[in-house]
């Protein structure tokens, strides 16, 4: 029974770090309206500059830990300025968007074979990181309750940040409609750049305490960024609330089911949970029914390019809550 315990314990944790991958994922996602799955790049290349600050350059962990968050910020700039806002006033398909931001990922793993080398890296981990303790059987180390107290402290500033803050409600209006939004003289390029920026940043706490606890390889980003999307796929893509749901049941179901299976059969049971909610529950457990097609009306406005604020506009915005 202590062995349930534990892979209980192991897959709520990962379930976190699971879900603060897959917040940062969906609040560019339901602002910018940007699939960024170059999320994966971001978040390999923060643990690889942690790793140098940390470890080559033995900066105190927490100077590593801002300088993984300053380069989170500036891939993010990149992104924004050389690769979404010229796709968007060129008017790019959403899935030439989407093959661009998997370009950048796999063009990201080359550059860090180039830079750092192809064989996996491990950062130098502080003293007061090997605590651990028990805890009715379960062993409880500071990976554990730093994941935690990390996860809930960011999910509950991003809800505050949400609802309570003009940049946040900015950040609403925008994803519910960007043109209406524009019509109350929100600038749309800025909360584009600003969404692409705090939802990289989200990345890096998941990416450093990881690096704290594994191995640092070239292909990590891609392997996280995996379990994300089915998270977003069973929480509810665009929905912030749903990226927490989501981890957590990933963590679970990974885990739990080793209990009674045999270890490499944990990643089937996800993803079969996740074709699962793809066939039969395609908006997720919190996510909201979409509207059936119809066609567009000859004197409808053509919509604003993501990335790239329009010229017209009119209306109010009103923005959806956030759940």
């Amino acid at each position: 029974m202590d062995l349930l315990f534990t892979l209980i314990k192991t897959g709520l944790v990962m379930g976190l770090l699971y879900g603060l991958f897959a917040y940062g994922l969906s609040l560019i996602l339901s602002v910018n309206k940007v699939f960024h799955v170059a999320q994966g790049a971001t978040f390999v290349l923060s643990a690889y500059v942690f790793y140098t600050l940390g470890t080559t350059y033995e900066w105190p962990v927490v100077l590593a830990f801002l300088g993984a968050i300053a380069a989170a910020a500036l891939i993010a700039c990149a992104m924004q300025y050389l690769i979404y806002v010229p796709l968007a006033r060129r008017d790019a398909d959403p899935i030439v968007v989407m093959v661009a931001s998997l370009l950048v990922v796999a063009l990201a793993a080359y550059v860090i074979e180039l830079v750092w080398g192809a064989s996996v890296v491990s950062a130098a981990v502080p003293e007061w990181f090997g605590w651990s303790t028990t805890v009715g059987g379960i062993r409880v180390d500071v990976y554990d309750l730093s994941v935690l107290v990390m996860s809930l402290a960011l999910f509950g500033v991003m809800h505050w940040f949400l609802t309570r803050t003009y940049a946040g409600l900015e950040f609403r209006a925008v994803g519910d409609n960007p043109e209406r939004a524009q019509a109350l003289a929100i600038n749309l390029d800025r909360v584009y750049l600003r969404s692409m920026i705090l939802g990289s940043v989200l990345v890096v706490p998941a990416a450093v305490l990881l690096s704290l606890k594994a191995p640092i390889h070239p292909s990590m980003g891609f392997d996280l960024l995996l379990k994300a999307v089915i998270a977003l796929t069973i929480g509810g893509m665009g929905r912030m609330s749903g990226a927490m749901i989501g981890g957590l049941l990933v963590g679970i179901t990974e885990t739990v089911p080793l209990f009674w299976l045999p270890t490499e059969w944990g990643e089937f049971v996800v993803y079969i949970v996740a074709f699962f909610f793809v066939l039969f529950r395609p908006t997720g457990l919190v996510g909201s029914k979409r509207k059936p097609r119809s066609a567009k009306k000859p004197s409808d406005p053509p919509a604003a390019p993501r990335g790239a604020a329009s010229d017209e506009s009119s209306g109010s915005a009103m923005p959806t809550p956030v759940s």
